[in-house]
C-alpha cells in the first residue's frame, strides 16, 4: 500500500465513523433553519415569486406592460415577471374570476403542500435510509420557503407523475411539458425516460414528444409576438445570467469568468448534458439498477443538469446518489468487482464521496450564504457521476477490446497455413 493510498484509507475510515453518529444527520438541516427563523423575525417581504405572477395578471387586466426589472403593484413586494405571458394570462383569469386574495390564499395551500410532499416523499418512500439522504437539506436555504417560487408546484407535480411512470408514461410527459412551458429548464426531467427501462423506441417517442409540448408555447410567444418577447428576453437574461445565475452549471461558469448566454457556455453544457447522462445510463447498467432505482437516479439526474439551480429545485437530488454510492460500495466487494484501480476506489468510497461535499458545504454555509461553496458542492457531485460512469465504461471498453483482439489473435494462430507444394 503507498503511502497516498493509506492517508485516503484512513480518511474515508474517518468520515465513516463521522457518518454513523447519532445526531449528525440533524446538523445538516440547521443552516435551514436558522435561516428560516431570522427571516420569520425580520422578513417583511413574502412570496415575492408569487407576488410577480400575480401582478403580471393584475397588469395583463389593466392592459399595461407586465415585463420590467422592477414590476410594482399596489400592495405587493413583487420580484420582476420572467415567465411566458401565458402565465400571467392564467393568473389574469383567476384573479378575474376569485380575486387577488383568494388566488394568494390557494395558490399558499397548494405551496405548502407541495413543499411537504417534496421533503416527505424523497426521506420515506425513496430507497435508502433517511439518515444518508437527509445530509443533503444543506442545499435548501430559507429562500424555498420565503420566496414561494412556483418552482415548488412543478418539481411536486412531476414527482407525482414520476411515481406512476410505470403505469401511466404519458402523465409524466404532460406534467413536464406544463413545467416546461413555465420553465423550460424543467425539460431536463426528461431525463427520467432516459434512464428507464423501456424499449429504446418509446423511451426516444416520449422524450421527443415532451421535449416539443414543452417547448411550443415560448417559440408560439416569440414567434407571434416578437416585441414582447425582446422585453421577457431582457428581464429574463438580466436575472438569470446577471444576478442569479445559482448554483449548478451557470454558477460553475462564473468561476471561470464565463457568461452562461455565450455559444461557448452553451457548447460547454451540451458537452456536460451529455456526459452526465451518458454516464448515469452506463452506471444504471453496471450497477444493474431495477427500475425504482432508475427513476429515482433520473430525478437526481435531472436536478443537476438544471443549468441554474436554485435552493428549491435539489428536494429530488439525494434518493438518486444514495443509491448509486451504496449499491457501488456493494459492487466493489463483490466478486463482479472491477479490476480499475480508480473505479474500485470510486465504487468503495461513493458514500463517504457524497457524504463528504455535503459536510463540505455544510461547514462553509456558516461563513456565509452567496452559496459559493453548495456550488462547488454541486459540481463535485456531478464530476462523481461523470467519473464513476467514464472510469467503468472506459474499463468495459478496454476489456472488450482485449477480448476482441485475443480471439483475432486465436482465430489468426488457428488458421490453416498452405505449404508450397499445396500451392
Amino acid at each position: 500500500m503507498t503511502k497516498r493510498e493509506a492517508v485516503l484509507r484512513t480518511l474515508m475510515s474517518r468520515l465513516a465513523s463521522l457518518r454513523q453518529g447519532a445526531i449528525v444527520p440533524f446538523l445538516f438541516v440547521l443552516p435551514f433553519l436558522f435561516g428560516l427563523g431570522a427571516k420569520l423575525i425580520r422578513a417583511k417581504q413574502w412570496f415575492g415569486d408569487y407576488q410577480a405572477m400575480a401582478c403580471a395578471g393584475l397588469k395583463v387586466q389593466a392592459h399595461q406592460p407586465m415585463y420590467a426589472v422592477h414590476l410594482a403593484c399596489p400592495g405587493m413586494h413583487a420580484s420582476a415577471f420572467v415567465y411566458i405571458p401565458a402565465v400571467a394570462n392564467i393568473f389574469a383569469a383567476l384573479e378575474h374570476l376569485l380575486s387577488e386574495p383568494v388566488v394568494c390564499a390557494l395558490y399558499a395551500v397548494l405551496f405548502f403542500i407541495s413543499l411537504a410532499a417534496l421533503v416527505v416523499v424523497p426521506l420515506r418512500f425513496a430507497p435508502g435510509a433517511w439518515r444518508d439522504k437527509l445530509p443533503f437539506a444543506v442545499f435548501i436555504g430559507q429562500a424555498t420557503v420565503t420566496w414561494g417560487n412556483v418552482a415548488v408546484l412543478l418539481h411536486a407535480a412531476i414527482l407525482g407523475a414520476a411515481l406512476v411512470l410505470d403505469t401511466a408514461p404519458w402523465l409524466f410527459v404532460v406534467a413536464v411539458a406544463c413545467a416546461a412551458a413555465v420553465k423550460p429548464v424543467f425539460l431536463t426531467y426528461l431525463a427520467v425516460i432516459l434512464l428507464s427501462d423501456m424499449p429504446w423506441l418509446k423511451r426516444i417517442g416520449l422524450m421527443l414528444a415532451g421535449a416539443i409540448a414543452g417547448l411550443a408555447p415560448t417559440f408560439v410567444f416569440i414567434a407571434t409576438d416578437p416585441g414582447t418577447a425582446y422585453q421577457w428576453a431582457q428581464v429574463l437574461t438580466h436575472f438569470v445570467y446577471d444576478v442569479t445565475p445559482g448554483s449548478g452549471f451557470y454558477g460553475w461558469l462564473g468561476f471561470l469568468g464565463v457568461r452562461g448566454d455565450t455559444l461557448l457556455a452553451q457548447a460547454m453544457f451540451l458537452v456536460y448534458a451529455g456526459a452526465l447522462a451518458l454516464s448515469a445510463l452506463y452506471i444504471a447498467y453496471r450497477l444493474k439498477l431495477d427500475g425504482r432505482a432508475r427513476l429515482w437516479l433520473g430525478l437526481g439526474v435531472a436536478a443537476l443538469l438544471i443549468p441554474r439551480i436554485m435552493s428549491q429545485d435539489v428536494f429530488l437530488l439525494a434518493p438518486g446518489l444514495v443509491i448509486v454510492a451504496q449499491r457501488g460500495a456493494l459492487l466493489a466487494t463483490s466478486r463482479d468487482a472491477p479490476a480499475g484501480k480508480t473505479s474500485r476506489t470510486l465504487l468503495r468510497y461513493g458514500p463517504n464521496i457524497v457524504w463528504g461535499l455535503c459536510a463540505l458545504a455544510l461547514m462553509f454555509g456558516w461563513i456565509g450564504r452567496d452559496r459559493p461553496v453548495d456550488s462547488l458542492a454541486l459540481l463535485g457531485l456531478s464530476l462523481y457521476l461523470i467519473g464513476l460512469g467514464a472510469t467503468l465504461a472506459g474499463e468495459w471498453a478496454a476489456q472488450a477490446a482485449k477480448t476482441q483482439n485475443g480471439l483475432w489473435a486465436g482465430l489468426n494462430a488457428r488458421a490453416p497455413v498452405k505449404s508450397e507444394t499445396q500451392a
